[in-house]
């Protein structure tokens, strides 16, 4: 996720009870595999001390003096090491007293796995969850911002990643986090803050909890004022990811517009969902429900010129159009706004336009919000208890 996680959590989400086991807290902090690269024929690796390049299935050390550097490739099921190939599954690369391994010019912390795959080679970053977070936060939060805003990223990012890890859904590739939105952005030593270093130190353990497990804790850049429901987002009642009020965000999104003609959402409804004609009428009634007491999604049904019509949900709206948030209302050029919770519409040359506050999806924790409470003199664990519902904060190791 950089800022503004999208898609991060739409498959994890489905699963959030039934794949995780309860955690209890353990004496030492967890390592965590991070996915840096994959389909990849060749890597170059080097480090900031003497290191060793071991191949596990021959029993064989390459080692090499600090700063020497290696190049591994593949070539079919043969991993060269230099110009030494064998047949393997696994290379690991160690550091002497844990210095920073560097690969492709990019330094790390912890050490590196490097497995052959038929696409390619996949390169995985093991290393401490807390020395993860310090190639995280600031990758996710501006390491200039507010420290308890930080404290609030540093806990909540913690927790995705063990949510992640807990929820096994890159365990078949070898690892437990990617370094996209997918999971959440990793820069590794480069991206490091002394800010979000100390944020990261001051909650170390903490993670949040929801019935004693690591929760989906999802986080976007701006609500615009509210939170969205699950319900609305990923179509799934998540007890702990319930619409709230965020009255005292202040962010770069607090306004917006974006305009479509009605000839042209027309087609875009026609493309990606029904043909329903032109249409001639949007009816608003499905957005009355209360977000955190419906079992389904609020939604905006268009009916169009062959009496056909379709119920797309805002989250689903803004990602046909490419808005910047979920949290908008739509008016026909002229000013003119619904009646009632009907907006007829007579030509399909007019302009649409959608108005809207925030960036992301809306759900869990907003980013420029928590930066405003913290500015309010608000602290990191209150920051957190407002944007996750009944959840709890837990030292899960020391």
């Amino acid at each position: 996720m950089k800022k503004y996680l999208y898609l991060i959590c739409l498959l994890c989400c489905c699963a959030f009870v039934s794949n995780i086991q309860v955690v209890s807290a353990q004496s030492s902090a967890p390592y965590v595999r991070v996915g840096l690269l994959q389909g990849v024929q060749e890597v170059v690796i080097t480090a900031n001390d003497d290191f060793v390049v071991k191949d596990v299935d021959n029993k064989v050390n390459y080692k090499f003096k600090k700063m020497n550097e290696v190049n591994i490739r593949q070539k079919d099921r043969t991993v060269y090491v230099n110009k030494k190939g064998k047949e393997t599954t696994t290379l690991v690369v160690a550091v002497k007293d844990n210095a920073p391994v560097i690969v492709n010019g990019k330094r790390y912390r912890g050490n590196l796995i490097i497995q052959p795959h038929k696409a390619g080679l996949t390169v995985i970053n093991r290393l401490l969850i807390d020395e993860y977070l310090y190639g995280v936060v600031p990758e996710e939060m501006p390491a200039s911002w507010n420290i308890e805003a930080l404290k609030a990223q540093a806990v909540a990012a913690r927790t995705f990643a063990l949510y992640d890890k807990l929820d096994r859904k890159h365990t078949k590739e070898g690892f437990d986090v990617c370094v996209t939105t997918d999971c959440q952005v990793y820069g590794g030593m480069d991206s490091e803050a002394a800010t979000t270093n100390k944020a990261i130190d001051a909650t170390k353990g903490e993670v949040i909890v929801y019935l004693n497990q690591p929760i989906c804790s999802v986080f976007h850049a701006a609500s615009g004022g509210q939170t969205d429901d699950s319900i609305n987002v990923w179509n799934v009642n998540v007890p702990y990811l319930r619409a709230v009020e965020d009255k005292e965000e202040q962010s770069p999104y607090q306004s917006w517009a974006v305009s479509v003609t009605v000839d042209n959402l027309s087609k875009s409804i026609k493309n990606s969902y029904s043909d329903i004609g032109t249409i001639k009428e949007i009816d608003f009634s499905g957005l009355k429900k209360n977000p955190n007491k419906a079992s389904k999604p609020q939604v905006v049904k268009f009916i169009g010129s062959n009496k056909k019509s379709v119920e797309l949900t805002k989250t689903q709206l803004r990602s046909l159009l490419g808005l910047k948030s979920s949290n908008f209302t739509i008016e026909l050029e002229g000013n003119k706004k619904a009646k009632g919770d009907t907006l007829k519409i007579d030509k399909a040359d007019k302009k649409l336009i959608f108005k809207g506050s925030g960036f992301g999806h809306r759900l869990g924790m907003s980013q420029w919000g928590a930066k405003s409470l913290a500015d309010k003199g608000k602290k990191y664990q209150q920051i957190l208890y407002h944007y996750y519902s009944d959840v709890n904060i837990k030292d899960m190791y020391k």
